[in-house]
C-alpha cells in the first residue's frame, strides 16, 4: 500500500512467529531491521542472538553490520546459490505468496492489493495451529495465550463501516459499504477499502457480510425513492484503476508486484517467447490417493441470529416453510399470557444441507425452544424416554439374517413435533412471526429443545402403533411386535429411526402405509451391512499405560475430541473396544504416550475402514457366551478388566470391555466377577429372545478359562477365601441349579473374550478377530 513494492520477513526460529514489513525501496531494509530489533528487546526483554539471511546486498550495509556488532548478534549468510541453508525463510515466503494469490483470486481483488493481502496472510498464518508444535499456533507459543479466532473475518468480504458525524447529513446513511482487506497495525480495528473516498478506513465499528464478496455487490440496488444511494454509488467501479491515482493511501500501480528482499533483479517487461515449452504432466502424489478433494464455496455461511438471516431470501423462505409446517400440525394456540406461568423463549437454528460434492441441497431453519429456562414441576415433569439398546439391534439383525427376513429402514421427519404435551407450556412468539403483540403461544405439540419432547414423542408413537395391534416388549420398551396368523412383524425404534422386519410381508406393507398416514415418513429402503479388511493392531503388544506416562499435553482439546469420536465406533467394531476403553481413562490429564496410542488406533481404523460383523443366514439361533478377566492389569490401581462376548449362533450380538469397580485379591476373584456380569447379560438376552419367538430351551454354554472359578461355582461349601465374593457365588449358582446356563472350561489361547481384556501380538490378534466373525470383503 502507499507505493510499496517489496516486503521483508523476520521469522522467530523458536515459535515460527513471522513479522512482515512493506517497503517502497530495498534500501529501507537496514533501518527496518534496527527498528525491529529494538522492538523485540523492548517487548520481550531479549536480544537477537543469530541473524541468518541470504546474500542480498542490503544485508551487507555498513550501518546494519555495525548495529549487529553492537548488539552482539551473530551474522550468518547462506552460501551462494544455496538457498537450502535459509530454507525456513524460503518456505515461509512461498507459503505467504501462495496464500496471497488464493486470497486475491477468491475475493476478485486486483493485484495491486497484494500489500494488504500479505499483511492479512501473515496475521492468519501466525494464528493457525502447527503440527510441529502439537497443534499450537506460533502466536500461542510466543505470547503464551490462545488467539481470539472470533476476530478473524473473510478477506475481501463486504462490510459496512460507521461514518463519522461530519461525513453525512441527517438523512444520509450512517454506514458505507466497503471491502474488508485486513487488520489494523497500529490501531485495534479493521482495515477496509472505501470505494467512494478512495482510501483505507481503519475502524472498530464494522458490520461484516462474510457470506458476500465485495466484488459481487458492485451493482448494489439503491432505494428508488431517494436520490442518494442507500450505501454507495452503484455506478462507481470499485476497482477501477483510474481512480487510484493521486491518493495518499493509494494502492500501488499494476506493475508494482511484490518482490522478495533477497532478489536484486530489476523488474522488466517480459519479452514475447518464441519457443513454446511443452506442458509438464503432473500426477498427484501417492499419499493423497486416499482423499477426495472438493471445492470450498465461500458463500456457505450459516447465520447465527434471526437479524442476520432475515436479510437473506433463502433463509426467509426456509423460516416461512418451518412456520407453515408448525401451523399445519397445530403446534400452538395464540392466547393471552398467563399470570402464574413462566414463558419459555425460542430461537431459530440455521443449517445448510449439502450434497457429497459440496453443492447446496437446501436451506433448513428449525425453531427450537429454550428448554433450559423450564422449571421442574411447573412446565415439565418426567423427561426420560426409552431408546433401543444397541444389543437389541444386533440381536434383531442376527435373527433376521438367520431367518432370511427382509430389513427396512424408515425415518420420521421432525419426530419430536408429533409429541403431544400434557403440561401447560407457554412460549414467546418466534422472531419474525406475525401476531398481536399481547399474545403468546400455548404449545399443544412438543418442540425441539423442550425437556419433555423425547418422552412426548415416544408416548405418541407408542399409542399410535398400539392401534395397529403392536405391543411393547417388557425387556426393551423400544421393541414392538405383532403376531398374527399370517406371521410376525417386528419394529425397533431408536429415537426417530426404525428397523422393520418379520415374515409377514403383507403386515409390513400395512405397517408402512399406517405410519405414512400418521407421520411424515421417509423410507430409506433396504438395510445393508458392509465390512472390509484389517492389517495392524490397535495397540502395541503387552502395552500398559499409567497416568504418569510421557509428558503432559499442553492442550488436551484435540485428545478429548478424538477419543470422544472413537467412543461410538466400538458399537460396530468390537476389535477396538479394549483400545478405546483404555485411552478413554486419561481424558482428565492425557500424556504424550496416551496421544500416541490414540493416533495408532486411528491408523488401524484407516487400514480397516470397511471392516465389520457378519450375520450368517445359516447360523443356528443358540446362545453361547465367553467370559474372561485380566487380573490386576491396570498398573495405577491394580484393578482388573472384565471382558465378555455373547454369540447367537455364529453372530456376535453383545460384548463388553470394562474395568472392575473393586480391586480383586486373586485371579479367581476377578474371573468370578466377570462371570457374574456375563450371567446378567445372558439372562436379559434370554428374555429378549423369548419376545422375538426365539426361546432357549437348553442351558446356555458359558465358557471360562479359569478352572478355580468353575469349581467354586459348583461347590456348596464356602471358606475364608470366597466369603468376599459370596453374593456373586450365590447369583451364579442359582442359575446353574435352574439349568439356565452351564460353565464350560476352555483353553486360554482359544478364549475370544481375551480380546476385550488386554493387547495382543499381531498373530494372536488376528486369530481372536477371526473367532469374533469379523470378516472382510473387497469394497465395491
Amino acid at each position: 500500500m502507499g507505493g510499496s513494492r517489496y516486503f521483508v520477513l523476520f521469522i522467530d526460529d523458536y515459535s515460527r512467529f513471522t513479522w512482515i514489513y512493506l517497503m517502497k525501496n530495498r534500501h529501507e531494509l537496514p533501518q527496518i531491521y534496527i527498528k525491529f530489533a529494538k522492538m523485540i528487546q523492548t517487548q520481550f526483554s531479549k536480544i537477537i542472538k543469530v541473524f541468518r539471511r541470504d546474500n542480498a546486498m542490503e544485508y551487507r550495509d555498513s550501518k546494519l553490520l555495525d548495529f549487529l556488532g553492537e548488539q552482539g548478534t551473530l551474522s550468518e549468510f547462506s552460501c551462494p546459490y544455496t538457498s537450502q541453508q535459509n530454507g525456513r525463510a524460503e518456505r515461509k515466503h512461498r507459503h505467504i505468496l501462495d496464500s496471497v494469490r488464493a486470497m486475491l483470486i477468491s475475493a476478485s481483488c486486483p493485484e495491486r492489493a497484494w500489500g494488504e493481502a500479505s499483511l492479512t496472510a501473515v496475521h492468519i498464518i501466525n494464528r493457525l495451529p502447527s503440527s510441529i508444535f502439537g497443534n499450537i499456533s506460533p502466536f500461542e507459543r510466543l505470547y503464551h495465550t490462545t488467539p481470539d479466532y472470533n476476530l478473524l473475518k473473510v478477506f475481501g468480504c463486504a462490510c459496512f463501516v460507521l461514518l463519522q458525524p461530519h461525513e453525512h447529513t441527517k438523512l444520509e446513511p450512517r454506514a458505507r459499504l466497503c471491502c474488508f482487506l485486513g487488520y489494523g497495525i497500529e490501531h485495534k480495528g479493521y482495515r477496509c477499502w472505501d470505494p467512494i473516498s478512495q482510501r483505507i478506513r481503519t475502524s472498530r465499528h464494522v458490520v461484516f457480510w462474510e457470506h458476500k464478496m465485495f466484488s459481487s455487490l458492485s451493482n448494489f440496488v439503491s432505494i428508488p425513492s431517494t436520490s442518494t444511494p442507500l450505501f454507495t454509488n452503484p455506478d462507481v467501479d470499485y476497482f477501477n484503476s483510474d481512480t487510484y491515482a493521486g491518493s495518499s493511501s493509494e494502492l500501488s500501480s499494476p506493475s508494482d508486484v511484490p518482490s522478495t528482499s533477497n532478489d536484486d533483479v530489476p523488474i522488466v517487461d517480459p519479452a514475447p517467447s518464441t519457443t513454446e515449452i511443452p506442458g509438464r504432466v503432473r500426477n498427484p502424489p501417492s499419499y493423497l490417493r486416499d482423499y477426495h478433494c472438493y471445492s470450498t464455496m465461500l458463500h456457505l455461511h450459516e447465520p447465527q441470529s434471526y437479524k442476520e438471516a432475515s436479510t437473506d431470501p433463502h433463509w426467509q423462505q426456509a423460516m416461512t416453510e418451518e412456520l407453515q409446517a408448525l401451523e399445519k400440525t397445530h403446534t400452538w394456540d395464540l392466547v393471552d399470557p398467563p399470570s402464574n406461568k413462566p414463558l419459555v423463549g425460542c430461537k431459530w437454528v440455521y443449517k445448510i444441507k449439502t450434497h457429497s460434492d459440496g453443492s447446496i441441497e437446501r436451506y433448513k431453519a428449525r425453531l427450537v425452544a429454550k428448554g433450559f429456562t423450564q422449571e421442574y414441576g411447573i412446565d415439565y415433569e418426567e423427561t426420560s424416554a426409552p431408546v433401543a439398546r444397541i444389543t437389541s439391534v444386533r440381536t434383531l439383525l442376527a435373527i433376521a439374517a438367520s431367518r432370511q427376513w427382509s430389513l427396512t429402514q424408515m425415518d420420521v421427519k421432525n419426530a419430536f413435533l408429533n409429541g403431544e404435551l400434557e403440561e401447560e407450556v407457554y412460549m414467546r412468539p418466534p422472531p419474525g412471526y406475525t401476531c398481536q403483540e399481547s399474545k403468546v403461544c400455548r404449545l399443544r405439540k412438543a418442540l425441539y429443545g423442550l425437556k419433555q419432547a423425547p418422552r412426548a414423542w415416544f408416548a405418541k408413537f407408542h399409542s399410535t402403533v398400539s392401534q395397529l395391534g403392536f405391543s411393547s416388549s417388557p425387556h426393551d420398551s423400544a421393541l414392538f411386535t405383532r403376531k398374527t396368523e399370517n406371521g410376525t412383524v417386528v419394529l425397533l425404534l431408536y429415537v426417530d429411526d426404525m428397523i422393520i422386519t418379520g415374515n409377514d410381508s403383507v403386515g409390513i406393507v400395512e405397517l408402512k402405509q399406517f405410519l405414512f398416514q400418521h407421520f411424515e415418513m421417509k423410507d430409506l429402503g433396504p438395510l445393508s451391512l458392509t465390512d472390509c479388511k484389517i492389517e495392524h493392531t490397535p495397540l502395541e503388544p503387552n502395552v500398559r499405560f499409567s497416568p504418569q506416562d510421557g509428558t503432559l499435553l499442553d492442550d488436551a482439546t484435540l485428545y478429548r475430541q478424538l477419543v470422544g469420536s472413537l467412543i461410538y465406533l466400538p458399537v460396530t467394531r468390537p476389535d477396538i473396544s479394549y483400545a478405546v476403553h483404555l485411552v478413554s481413562q486419561f481424558m482428565n490429564a492425557p500424556q504424550s504416550t496416551h496421544y500416541a496410542a490414540v493416533l495408532r488406533i486411528i491408523r488401524y481404523i484407516k487400514g480397516t475402514m470397511f471392516h465389520g460383523l457378519q450375520y450368517s443366514v445359516t447360523s443356528p439361533l443358540i446362545l453361547r457366551a465367553y467370559s474372561d478377566a485380566d487380573w490386576a492389569g491396570d498398573p495405577s490401581d491394580r484393578r482388573s478388566t472384565t471382558g465378555f462376548c455373547i454369540f447367537l449362533g455364529d453372530s456376535l450380538i453383545s460384548w463388553r470391555s470394562k474395568k472392575q469397580t473393586l480391586t480383586a485379591r486373586s485371579s479367581t476373584e476377578a474371573e468370578y466377577r466377570a462371570l457374574a456380569d456375563t450371567t446378567s447379560e445372558i439372562l436379559w438376552l434370554r428374555w429378549l429372545l423369548a419376545d422375538l419367538e426365539t426361546s432357549q430351551s437348553s442351558p446356555i454354554d458359558l465358557y471360562c478359562d479359569n478352572r478355580s472359578a468353575i469349581q467354586i461355582a459348583h461347590n456348596d461349601v464356602f471358606h475364608e477365601r470366597t466369603k468376599h465374593i459370596e453374593i456373586d457365588c450365590h447369583f451364579i449358582r442359582q442359575h446353574l441349579l435352574r439349568h439356565e446356563l452351564q460353565l464350560v472350561s476352555i483353553g486360554t489361547l482359544d478364549q475370544p473374550a481375551d480380546l476385550f481384556t488386554k493387547p495382543h501380538s499381531p498373530s494372536h490378534f488376528r486369530i481372536l478377530v477371526s473367532k469374533l466373525k469379523l470378516v472382510t470383503i473387497p469394497p465395491t
